[in-house]
């Protein structure tokens, strides 16, 4: 688990969070993804934008450990270094498909415009 940091002013945001989130997103805006809110660093224009979205929004004062794909640099730098965050990456390779096989064959001959 992340470390958490000292107590910060955030806001916290109730409703949709897939859309909270892609809000949030556009704005890169640090962001703490918790299963029943996110907790946001949000100035007054996100805060907007998130209240035009008919979300909760209400003030909260706690420690925030923002997700790794919206921490700063640092904050992820000092993560890794102490150990507390491991980042890793996956691929998938499918086999190669052959999707001419099932298409139809198209006509040789010259055809008829009528």
């Amino acid at each position: 688990m992340p470390e958490t940091s000292t107590m910060q002013t955030l806001t916290e945001v109730r409703g949709d969070l897939v859309l909270a989130a892609l809000c949030v997103g556009q704005f890169r805006a640090p962001c703490q993804i918790d299963s029943d809110r996110l907790l946001v660093q949000a100035d007054e224009a996100l805060g907007q934008a998130l209240h035009a979205l008919g979300l909760e929004l209400r003030m909260a004062t706690e420690p925030f450990t923002p997700a790794p794909l919206f921490a700063p640099e640092q904050t992820i730098l000092g993560q890794v270094a102490h150990g507390s965050v491991a980042r890793r990456a996956s691929v998938h390779v499918h086999g190669s498909h052959d999707h001419d096989a099932d298409a139809p064959e198209e006509p040789t001959g010259r055809g008829s415009n009528a």
